[in-house]
């Protein structure tokens, strides 16, 4: 009997272990990174995903790093339940040659003590430089092609050559070719261009060239776009103050797309919302009149929409705002 009872509470204790053990894994989508061969000199920063998939408030109450070439924070510190936040780790390569390994520790104090370990690595090289450092398109308008390119030179390597070059994304291309080839040093261009239809928001992605050497080992450069929407308003709201019952007021709204278009449309259009004239050329900025005259005293909210001929995407609300007084 009292072997069984033993069996029992350790079963229930290991379980019980398990569980603990688990519940820290589960926030993260990653609790690894690797970045590959990096030139030394530029920062690596990553964001590891935590995502409370509880019922309950998850807190984080430190960050320890392993190593000072990282740092480590937490966007937000406390998660309600379905919650979001991300620990951004920042690399710094100017601090170490060859392979590197650091341990995160992140430690939660809610809804229980726990602690996480989360785990970067890279290798430092000399023997190969990247310029810029990333791909970076900065703005780009949903519609459009866009490009950018780096140049990726390699010393000690005069038979070098990229045999591969692939990207996370499939809205992402990229190409390269070699550009310079001088001695022991040969340099190439890699260019990355977006698709036209790539979703809007802001990206952030990772290119990755293979060469012919297993020494030159996988190159990781980052890409970073900020997509816009094909049709943007200033302003992106519209407040008509405090009109007088009766007593119409207007104000213009620019309307600009990625490339011309044409206004075919506006939906909302009633006795107490006018637009004055709707442009019928097609050109890349339209300025519209909007025209109020109120009818009932209070908070007046309304929406219109604009239809252009930009097909998928060419539609853009209108908020508007004001307080009729007497």
């Amino acid at each position: 009997m009292i072997n069984r009872s033993l069996v029992v509470f350790l079963a229930l204790l290991a379980g019980q272990s398990a569980q603990a053990a688990g519940l820290g894994d589960s926030l993260f989508t990653e609790v690894g990174k690797d970045f590959g061969s990096v030139p030394r000199g530029p920062t690596l920063i990553h964001h590891f995903i935590v995502k409370n998939t509880t019922d309950s408030q998850v807190s984080i109450s430190n960050i320890r790093v392993s190593c000072g070439c990282v740092s480590a924070t937490a966007i937000k510190n406390t998660l309600q339940p379905k919650e979001e936040t991300a620990i951004v780790a920042r690399m710094d390569t100017t601090r170490f040659n060859g392979s590197k390994s650091v341990t995160i520790y992140v430690i939660f104090d809610r809804p229980r003590y726990e602690e996480v370990r989360l785990q970067v690595q890279a290798y430092g090289r000399n023997d190969f430089a990247v310029s810029p450092e990333s791909f970076n398109f900065l703005q780009v308008k949903q519609g459009t092609t866009a490009e950018a390119t780096v140049q990726i030179r390699f010393y000690g390597f005069p038979n070098a050559q990229i045999t591969e070059a692939k990207t996370e994304s499939n809205f992402i291309k990229v190409t390269t070719k070699e550009i310079k080839r001088e001695g022991n040093e040969v340099t190439f261009q890699a260019t990355a261009r977006v698709r036209e239809d790539i979703p809007v928001g802001k990206w952030f992605s990772e290119v990755w060239i293979k060469g012919n050497s297993a020494s030159i080992g996988q190159i990781r450069i980052p890409l970073n776009i900020e997509v816009e929407a094909p049709l943007t308003l200033t302003p992106a709201t519209l407040s008509l103050g405090e009109p007088k019952m009766g007593e119409a007021v207007e104000k213009k709204v620019i309307v600009r797309g990625a490339v011309p278009f044409k206004i075919v449309g506006l939906d909302g259009l009633n006795d107490q919302w006018q637009v004055k004239e709707i442009p019928g050329d097609k050109k890349e900025v339209h300025v519209l009149t909007v025209t109020f005259k109120p009818a009932k005293e209070g908070e007046a909210r309304h929406k219109l929409t604009i239809r252009t001929d930009l097909g998928a995407g060419g539609s853009i609300d209108l908020s508007a705002s004001a307080k009729v007084v007497p």
